[in-house]
């Protein structure tokens, strides 16, 4: 079998699993040809065995790099999109190959529909159309939709209208690394700096904190400069640090509890990671977390609430113990459900459904 995974984006989550899905892939003996917009993530791809294509674009609007992308797929048995742009493409070219299949994976719900003070309850009649419309008419060209988490999986069709009988849900894995539980690193985010991620109420959260532990914030983008003012702004200027992107298995080695201060999410990759590397974890129970993450394993708290965080973490700088016991029992399940093995092994039974004619 030979599958093309289509990828547009430079890092992040999407990112990350499909490199991970190529190496699951290529040790199963199937020939993957990455299609990618970035000579870094062509590298990494070629780092998995994998034949790459590199195809930079200009955005969604990017008419040649879209018929470039479909045609460096062309003769694959199956074809996979990976983020938004490559799926957008993916569902509006022809078929690369004769009867190969079409699968997108999708990673979240569009901005509009994450729940306030992000999206909206209601929406446009623009909005509407745009993806109860266009997106869900194009999901009927794909062969089969994998979503992450089932929570998603159940919003994509009750919210946006997805076709149900085309969707198969396969949770996100990752690679366990070497384990450490004994650490004496700091707290941290790893997060892209929007307003999605709450970065804002992890500062709100670390001006409650002693200051006893480093605080760290790895990440980059559009929120940034008024992160950076809202750090100030809290006398913080000394205490947070904001180093920029920092690939995360790297970042994680200098951390001994991770903060998701989310209000959404689909199955993020830095909380698998952190799960299986030993970093102790206090989340929101957003989205699909709740299917990853339960008090056994993590510190659980509602989306927006700094003073929760700084509780939790507090907890876990406190209690040795407690931090112990919570990153075995994270590491454990990681190990038993959360692989990059499990992952590409479903996703490689997918593929051969489909091209034997099969639903998925």
């Amino acid at each position: 079998m030979r599958a093309a995974l289509l990828s547009t984006l430079d890092r992040g989550g999407p990112v990350e699993q499909a490199l991970l899905l190529s190496g699951g892939l290529v040790a199963r003996g199937v020939e993957v040809r990455a299609v990618c917009a970035f000579a870094e993530v062509a590298e990494r791809f070629a780092a998995t065995g994998a034949d790459v294509a590199l195809v930079p674009n200009r955005g969604f609007r990017d008419a040649r790099a879209a018929v470039a992308t479909m045609r460096a797929a062309r003769g694959c048995d199956v074809v996979h999109g990976h983020d938004r742009r490559a799926n957008l493409w993916l569902r509006m070219a022809p078929r690369p190959g004769r009867g190969a299949p079409r699968v997108i994976t999708v990673h979240g719900l569009p901005d509009p529909y994450h729940p306030p003070p992000i999206g909206t309850e209601t929406h446009d009649l623009r909005t509407r159309l745009a993806y109860r419309g266009l997106d869900a008419g194009l999901c009927r060209r794909a062969d089969a939709i994998v979503a992450p988490s089932r929570t998603i999986a159940g919003e994509l069709v009750a919210r946006l209208g997805y076709p149900a009988d085309k969707l198969v849900v396969v949770p996100n894995g990752v690679v366990p690394p070497a384990f450490r539980e004994d650490r004496d690193g700091g707290v941290g985010m790893l997060a892209l700096l929007v307003a999605l991620k709450g970065v804002d109420v992890f500062l709100r959260a670390a001006a409650r904190l002693d200051g006893a532990a480093p605080l760290t914030v790895f990440g980059d983008g559009p929120e940034r400069d008024a992160l950076l003012a809202l750090r100030d702004e809290l006398g913080l200027a000394g205490r947070v640090a904001f180093p920029g992107f920092v690939p995360s298995a790297r970042a994680l080695e200098d951390l001994r509890v991770l903060v998701i201060a989310s209000y959404a999410e689909n199955a993020p990759m830095s909380l698998l990671e952190a799960m299986a590397a030993g970093v102790a974890v206090v989340t929101t129970t957003v989205g699909g977390i709740p299917e990853i993450a339960d008090d056994s394993v993590a510190q659980l708290v509602a989306p927006g609430d700094s003073a929760a965080i700084a509780e939790a973490v507090a907890r876990l700088l406190a209690d040795d113990d407690l931090r112990r016991r919570q990153v075995r029992a994270a590491r454990a399940r990681v190990e038993e459900r959360f692989t990059a093995a499990a992952n590409a092994e479903a996703i490689h039974g997918l593929y051969e459904r489909l091209r034997a004619g099969g639903r998925p």
